[in-house]
């Protein structure tokens, strides 16, 4: 639990434009290199998934994810993943990107960034899967890429092609789950391809991303004074948006438009 906390936190930190210290990153690494699955672990993992160990292409081979009494664990922006494949690549593909981040030149990162681009080319959704949440696991895959493969644009437009499509056809409502994309977490792949083909999208979908930051959305407690697990992600969410308008030349200076969270009703709002 303690690497996926790990994770977890400087993803958010990154999200809301926090400094991480040079400490903290060292801290960070040292953890998450010493909490390597051995191989054992691996394989129990992989004949619980019912997949031949010595061909698996599917799932991790470096870090298995945790498991909090049988239950999966949320995605970095929130979502509660349905799948076995979305929830174990994410892990694994945000721990080795969040490694080739803060040591890029380590041997033990690169070499673990190159084995994973290897498995990656041999699994479905490392190649426009379409099917369920296959898809949703290609936008981890987007996300690595941007990291460790940033100029291999065939692949990276490959995996883009059908989540722009559905990105484009999203409609009225909050950012939260449409056509089974997590909205937020495809915004986060796309903010870190940056690309004429994102910004494009981004700028299409512009006025109804705009009025998602402006809505007030819950930060955890309801009506009934019940805390949602879920919703206690809505304010990284607005980051999550604003970071993406932030992509565009006319909102390069979006930081400046404060989120906060409104002590009346405990919502979070921007003020755009």
């Amino acid at each position: 639990m303690e690497k996926y906390k790990i994770l977890m936190e400087m993803n958010r930190k990154m999200v809301f434009g926090e400094v991480v210290p040079d400490t903290e990153k060292q801290e960070a690494v040292s953890v998450l290199l010493n909490g390597i699955s051995d191989e054992e672990e691996v394989l129990r993992f992989k004949r619980r998934m019912k997949v031949k160990a010595e061909t698996d292409r599917i799932y991790p081979d470096y870090y298995i994810p945790p498991q909090n009494g049988n239950r999966k664990l949320r995605l970095v922006q929130g979502y509660l993943p349905k799948t076995n494949i979305l929830y174990a690549n994410h892990y694994e593909l945000e721990m080795i990107r969040l490694l080739s981040i803060f040591l890029p030149d380590d041997q033990t990162v690169v070499g673990m960034a190159k084995h994973t681009v290897q498995r990656l080319r041999g699994a479905c959704f490392g190649n426009s899967c379409a099917q369920g949440e296959c898809l949703t696991t290609g936008i981890s895959v987007l996300r690595f890429l941007a990291v460790v493969q940033p100029d291999n644009t065939e692949w990276i437009d490959q995996l883009l092609h059908p989540l722009g499509s559905i990105f484009l056809s999203f409609g009225n409502g909050q950012a939260a789950i449409q056509q089974g994309v997590p909205v937020t977490y495809l915004l986060m792949a796309f903010t870190d391809i940056n690309n004429e083909k994102t910004r494009e999208w981004i700028a299409q979908k512009k006025e109804w991303l705009l009025k998602l930051l402006r809505r007030g959305w819950i930060t955890g407690k309801l009506s009934n004074g019940r805390i949602s697990e879920g919703d206690t992600y809505n304010l990284m969410g607005k980051y999550i948006i604003r970071n993406a308008l932030g992509t565009l030349p006319e909102y390069e200076d979006i930081a400046k438009h404060e989120i906060y969270v409104n002590s009346n009703d405990d919502r979070c709002y921007c003020n755009i």
